[in-house]
């Protein structure tokens, strides 16, 4: 678990944010998906959530009761300092997704490019259950990884790229695909990475 915590923030620390192949100036897809199957009051996690705006927009938008989850204490030290006038409704996890424990049950547990990091059934399965124990029943799980067309690596990691048949066959039962769509991301250098985005639901 260091190396994967000496990794990640070593990338923070040393790389402008702004030039991360996986920089959005606004996560548009996930925050309309967001906006629309969710309310103000709704407990929502982002996994992975390095620097991202989501939740300065989810604030902006209403919403009380964020959790923040972010392996580098860089990364979430930057998000704690956009945000140290909102505080009050943002719950930070410094920690590995496989690490995670909260008493709190979610209405939508989001990941943009966090799970297809994860290469090892051991780890898939790890995750998974995380995401069963503490997503409410009949909440959403909005997920965003690489498409088959997608990258093989990415940040000298090796990655897992998913479509929609891959997905529900290691989700199982307990979730049904509510809708899909793909992402041709732009990055800064003026390449493109293909992502899929898929909305679950517990059932």
């Amino acid at each position: 678990m260091s190396n994967t915590l000496n990794h990640w923030d070593n990338i923070y620390q040393t790389k402008d944010n702004v030039k991360l192949s996986w920089h959005q100036t606004q996560a548009s897809i996930s925050l309309n998906w967001i906006l629309h199957y969710t309310n103000k009051e709704d407990a929502i996690i982002d996994i992975g959530t390095g620097v991202s705006v989501l939740g300065d927009n989810l604030i902006d938008k209403g919403y009380k009761h964020l959790s923040l989850l972010e392996i580098s204490p860089n990364a979430i030290q930057t998000v704690k300092n956009r945000l140290k006038h909102s505080l009050e409704y943002v719950t930070f996890y410094n920690e590995n997704i496989l690490d995670f424990q909260s008493n709190t049950k979610f209405d939508l547990w989001h990941d943009r490019a966090v799970f297809h990091f994860l290469t090892y059934e051991k780890e898939q399965q790890a995750y998974i259950h995380k995401l069963k124990q503490h997503l409410k029943l009949g909440g959403y799980f909005l997920l965003a990884t690489f498409a088959l067309t997608g990258p093989k690596q990415c940040s000298e990691l090796d990655v897992t790229r998913y479509n929609s048949d891959k997905i529900i066959q290691l989700l199982g039962v307990s979730f049904k695909l509510i809708k899909t769509t793909s992402e041709t991301h732009s990055l800064p250098n003026g390449n493109t990475q293909d992502f899929n985005y898929f909305l679950l639901q517990k059932c």
